[in-house]
């Protein structure tokens, strides 16, 4: 027997706070009877409050979902290699769109994710600098967790270094010995860069883009205001395709345009990448289990009901 959800440990807090109200409460409705010269019988007493705990107790242990291995076998999971570049530059906290530029590529990453099966995800970080935040992996729900970390000031400073990033990732496809190299951008563009171009054609990585933000775009806001230039102006950012554009046409990739008019765009990329090769092969234990959740549940919440409607008996007696 084993338990499923073990991350509900933290609700052993709910039979513990029963078992303490029920001992306060006990001894609050004695010194109240024994105020107005009545006595309670004890024996309702303990049997409701051994009804009560032990049916809390139970609806947690349902709660972990106890389980027992029914079934085990090998399969064959068949999948691509992508790592996500997350431009997180302060550019991209622009907010042309909505809530920001940032915070909208990490929706649309998320969407990505639950839509994807059997492939591995990798996630890269980049501005001045970039570093691998996850290595590739199929574990969608981590991936998620690793997502919902990603700020602005991961990395400081706020340049776009798409060149490092690029690197970061080929360098962990060939760790893998991957055959294909697929990388998915998010960025709200940057000056035209002939190395990333010589980079990603001399290494054979295919990338597929997301240009995030708007041709109008927005102010960048900062803690004391928004981004100045060296003039004193306030800095507007744009949306700069170009280069992106072309990056994903020279390296057999596509590009798709993010915000709030084109959400959605998770889909073409998902079509995409349906028609990649499968070239990450590997197997993977299925395990097949019989849930047991629903007796301790049952028995649990019995036992709540039996001791919330137990009657109380009191008497009238002198302590005197």
């Amino acid at each position: 027997m084993e338990f499923g959800n073990i991350d509900n440990l933290k609700f052993i807090v709910i039979p513990v706070l029963v078992v303490v109200f029920l001992i306060l409460g006990f001894r609050k409705r004695q010194n109240i009877l024994r105020n107005i010269g009545w006595k309670n019988d004890n024996i309702y007493s303990f049997l409701k409050a051994i009804f009560l705990s032990i049916g809390a107790f139970l609806v947690f242990l349902a709660l972990l979902s106890p389980q027992k291995l029914k079934d085990e076998q090998k399969i064959e999971v068949k999948g691509s290699d992508l790592y996500i570049l997350m431009d997180i530059s302060r550019s991209m906290l622009a907010q042309d769109t909505y809530p920001n530029r940032l915070e909208l590529s990490k929706k649309e990453l998320k969407e990505i994710l639950s839509n994807l099966k059997g492939d591995r995800v990798g996630i890269v970080p980049f501005s001045d600098s970039a570093y691998i935040q996850m290595p590739l992996t199929d574990d969608y729900f981590m991936a998620i967790n690793y997502i919902d970390a990603i700020d602005s000031k991961l990395i400081s400073g706020g340049g776009t270094q798409l060149l490092e990033a690029l690197k970061l990732a080929n360098s962990s496809f060939e760790k893998t010995e991957a055959i294909d190299k697929n990388v998915i951008i998010f960025s709200d563009g940057g000056d035209r860069e002939p190395d990333v171009l010589s980079f990603v054609k001399k290494n054979n990585l295919k990338t597929f883009i997301f240009g995030v933000g708007t041709a109008d775009g927005s102010v960048i806001p900062i803690d004391n205001g928004f981004i100045k230039d060296d003039s004193g102006n306030i800095v507007v950012s744009k949306l700069n395709d170009t280069f992106l554009k072309e990056l994903a046409s020279e390296s057999g990739g596509n590009y798709y345009s993010l915000n709030n008019l084109s959400t959605g765009s998770y889909k073409n990329l998902i079509e995409d990448i349906g028609k990649l090769d499968k070239t990450s092969q590997r197997e993977e234990n299925l395990k097949t289990y019989e849930k047991y959740y629903q007796y301790p549940l049952s028995l649990g919440l019995f036992l709540i009901l039996l001791g919330y409607f137990l009657p109380k008996k009191e008497r009238e007696e002198s302590y005197v």
